[in-house]
């Protein structure tokens, strides 16, 4: 089944001009290229904007910005067990009979009985009825039944985590990033426990290198799973890209500038090598600076510095959780 996910798209936000960039973004990517150049006079396009992207990035990993923030849908249907399986020992290739196996099972799960792990289906010959897995099937060749279901997600590359989940189906939260999938083996090794799932556990990436998470307990029924996560944006390539909303530009160019002076001082016709050095280090300071004002002000919009258990607070006692003095005076 599919997963979805939308970038968030708002209005004077993100777009292709000055007039629709964040109002906080200021520059777009060939102005910021034009002011860094014009600190060194044999600065090229091209290094100056690898110096930009460094930074970019360097700002992006010290915090989950709320400009990062993405909002999807993981939806999951039944499970499929048409027919029979033919599985041979050391062969990674399934024969189907009576089977009705399309493309659309390409991703998810297949399994003869608990005793085997699930192997990710990688490809369907819808003629001949063959299914192609990640691994070999180890066990005795046999014909039975099995059943196919979508035990793990393949979410988008550029995923860096989950921020929350909640099971629509049975209305709670989903725990997410919380676990290790050692937890999960402690408890259910053979993955036997099936139904409304409550737990989002990290996997390896996939081969394409896509954030991969295991839904636990299995899922035997159709159930819609609404998220948002963070994701990292691609590198600033077309002169009218923009950063991420809410992250501003000109902290990117001032920790740019700081990288162009100390490149080549010698070919700098604007400034002798110790005039840059001293400039530089300034600039540095400065975007150390303003990068801690900008977490302060992303803070502001989306609280991360302090947590606190949601839902637990005395003062909400109308959405289930009726805080601490509530406990101590009440059985």
């Amino acid at each position: 089944m599919p997963i979805v996910p939308s970038d968030p798209l708002f209005p004077n936000q993100v777009g292709a001009s000055p007039a629709s960039q964040s109002y906080v973004t200021q520059l777009n990517y060939g102005q910021m290229l034009r002011q860094v150049t014009t600190f060194h006079s044999a600065l090229d396009a091209e290094t100056a904007g690898r110096m930009i992207n460094d930074r970019y990035r360097a700002l992006l990993g010290t915090r989950s910005w709320y400009g990062k923030k993405i909002k999807g849908e993981i939806s999951i249907g039944p499970n499929y067990s048409q027919g029979q399986a033919t599985v041979t020992n050391g062969s990674n290739v399934i024969q189907g009979t009576g089977t009705n196996w399309t493309q659309v099972l390409v991703g998810q799960q297949f399994r003869i009985n608990f005793t085997f792990p699930y192997l990710t289906i990688t490809a369907v010959n819808t003629v001949t009825q063959q299914i192609q897995t990640d691994l070999p099937y180890y066990g005795n060749n046999q014909t039975s039944g099995y059943y196919i279901l979508q035990a793990y997600q393949a979410l988008d590359g550029n995923i860096e985590r989950m921020r929350w989940a909640v099971n629509q189906q049975m209305g709670w939260n989903m725990v997410v990033n919380a676990l290790p999938v050692d937890c999960v083996n402690t408890w259910d090794t053979w993955r036997t426990y099936q139904g409304w799932s409550t737990h989002f556990v990290t996997r390896p990436p996939t081969p394409a290198g896509a954030y991969q998470i295991e839904v636990w307990p299995s899922p035997f029924q159709a159930q819609v799973f609404p998220y948002e996560a963070y994701k990292k944006p691609p590198n600033l390539v077309e002169e009218t890209d923009s950063v991420l909303p809410f992250i501003r530009s000109d902290i990117i160019v001032i920790g740019a500038i700081s990288d162009a002076l100390q490149w080549r001082p010698r070919k700098n016709e604007f400034y002798d090598p110790a005039t840059a050095m001293d400039v530089a280090a300034r600039k540095e300071l400065l975007f150390v600076k303003y990068m801690e004002d900008n977490a302060q002000e992303d803070n502001d919009i989306d609280q991360q510095d302090v947590t606190w258990d949601y839902g637990e607070g005395d003062e909400n006692t109308t959405t289930g959780g009726f805080g601490s003095i509530f406990a101590q005076n009440h059985d």
